[in-house]
């Protein structure tokens, strides 16, 4: 028994060193990585205690791979912690083939056409001027209500015309479904899953993005988006079968971004609206949420930034849920943010900031931070 368990380990090393390294002639995969470390301190108004501490952010790994000149593989995998201990979550896995020069077609997990930050601005902090995402689009599992992730087929093609370049997206995957224990002696919210494993039911969403950057303005750009989906809420806390065990909300958002990034100017602003149409009420209910955000990089290393953030929720089955609303209230909540950015070198920034937040769910909150962020 002994040897046949030193002959499956040796066998197990074997293997492991031969998938490791790379043979003569190939290329092996490359690891890169980015980290931050946080400090943040909040006052309230409200009844619930002050605050301040550090915090890790996500330890985020990814590699990329050109397979041969016309198909890549790139992989992104996060080390985090959502409060006890730490979880790893695959965030991106995709297999790009190009069909051209301007046409490229994908299948896996990707983030979202929907708005400009979640396309441009991945996992690392180290990535954006500010400390954090807008608040409304933080990813699925930290509290968000935009779904950032997909998984299914992803076709891009970008077309250059006399007035600029225009670039066309298409997703087509599952649909987002909300499950957890909603109005049960342990409700909660629950969280957004992009059906990584499978879909719900046969309805696939379906999101878009038409882009155009117009030539005579150089650094400019332009978007519209939106995202069909049928979104399933299971409760668990009630028997099968009961009412309200199952709840379809069909879904559309839609928005437009403006961005600018020329002559030291960083300008981002992006409109999000909700129509969802929950299964059993009356009427179609519909939120919105925007943020706009502006920096200015003095000499080579220095960015000061302003950012508003707006969220107008109306008290939906989706937006109850996912916590966004509670007690069956409309929801108002608006984040004004000033800070600045000092790059230490282009991999690594200390980032310091100021957030005024007024919400009617949890009162008014000051917020200071400071963030070191890092690539490697």
């Amino acid at each position: 028994m002994k040897k046949l368990t030193w002959r499956l380990g040796g066998a197990l090393i074997a293997l492991s060193l031969y998938l490791v390294l790379p043979a003569p002639d190939a290329q092996a995969f490359k690891l890169n990585g980015f980290g931050d470390v946080t400090f943040d301190a909040s006052e309230r108004t409200s009844s619930e205690p002050d605050s301040n501490g550090f915090a890790l952010g996500a330890l985020d790994f990814y590699v990329a791979e050109q397979i041969s000149d016309r198909l890549d593989v790139l992989a992104e995998f996060v080390i985090e912690s959502p409060g006890d201990g730490f979880v790893v979550d695959l965030e991106r896995l995709q297999a790009t083939y190009s069909l051209g020069n301007n046409h490229k077609v994908r299948a896996g997990r990707f983030h979202n056409l929907l708005g400009y930050w979640n396309l441009a601005f991945h996992h690392g902090a180290q990535l954006h001027t500010t400390i954090s995402r807008p608040f409304f689009l933080e990813f699925e599992d930290e509290s968000g209500v935009v779904p950032t992730h997909m998984i299914g087929l992803w076709w891009n093609s970008r077309m250059n015309t006399g007035m600029g370049r225009v670039n066309i997206g298409i997703m087509v995957g599952n649909g987002s479904s909300i499950k957890g224990d909603l109005t049960g002696s342990n409700a909660g919210p629950a969280e957004l899953n992009p059906g990584s494993s499978g879909d719900s039911d046969r309805d696939k969403a379906i999101s878009a993005k038409l882009n155009f950057e117009p030539s005579f303005m150089r650094g400019a750009e332009l978007g519209i988006y939106g995202n069909f989906s049928r979104v399933n809420i299971t409760d668990t806390a009630l028997a099968v079968g009961a009412p309200g065990y199952l709840t379809t909300v069909e879904q559309f958002i839609w928005g437009v971004d403006v961005v600018y990034l020329a002559h030291n100017i960083e300008f981002m602003s992006e409109v999000y609206n909700w129509i969802n149409d929950t299964q059993g009420a009356t009427k179609e209910s519909g939120s919105v949420a925007a943020y706009g955000q502006l920096g200015y990089l003095i000499g080579e290393r220095t960015t000061p930034y302003i950012r508003y953030e707006y969220l107008d929720a109306t008290a939906d089955a989706y937006f109850n849920a996912v916590g966004m609303t509670v007690g069956g209230l409309d929801r108002l909540k608006t984040v004004t943010t000033v800070g600045v950015r000092y790059d230490i070198n282009y991999r690594s920034a200390l980032k310091a900031e100021y957030r005024a937040i007024d919400d009617q769910v949890d009162g008014a909150v000051n917020q200071g931070a400071v963030q070191w962020s890092f690539a490697f």
